[in-house]
């Protein structure tokens, strides 16, 4: 079990070698959550031989063609998969947006280190 007084630290998203000290580059606190979140909602569900239903499935919204009920499944999975996964946060709202031919997901959440709601939006496509 996680002991949730250490700070959150680890390995950063994506993969690269730090300049200063060349070795691998590693992120913590609040940054570190949201790579991790970036991280799991990117991730194609099925994709991780060893946890099969790891992932939010939000890069498969690029191909699809996006409508009001695609949205709300989106939504739910995406929910869903953080609330297995992520047990730092506690999403409060997820919404799917299209930007000028960009399609984000932005992910309304509490942190449980932090008071109030903070709000993350990723890249899809």
């Amino acid at each position: 079990m996680a002991n949730r007084s250490l700070p959150l630290r680890g390995i950063a998203f994506p993969f690269r070698i730090d300049p200063r000290s060349g070795g691998v580059a590693a992120t913590e606190g609040p940054h570190k959550l949201t790579e991790n979140l970036e991280r799991l909602l990117l991730a194609r569900i099925g994709e991780r031989l060893m946890l099969r239903d790891y992932g939010g499935g939000a890069s498969a919204l690029v191909q699809a063609n996006i409508n009001d009920g695609l949205i709300a499944v989106a939504r739910n999975q995406i929910a869903a998969a953080i609330l297995r996964y992520e047990p730092r946060v506690l999403p409060q709202d997820v919404s799917v947006i299209r930007n000028e031919g960009e399609l984000f997901v932005r992910v309304q959440f509490i942190q449980a280190e932090l008071p109030g709601v903070q709000t993350t939006a990723i890249r899809v496509g």
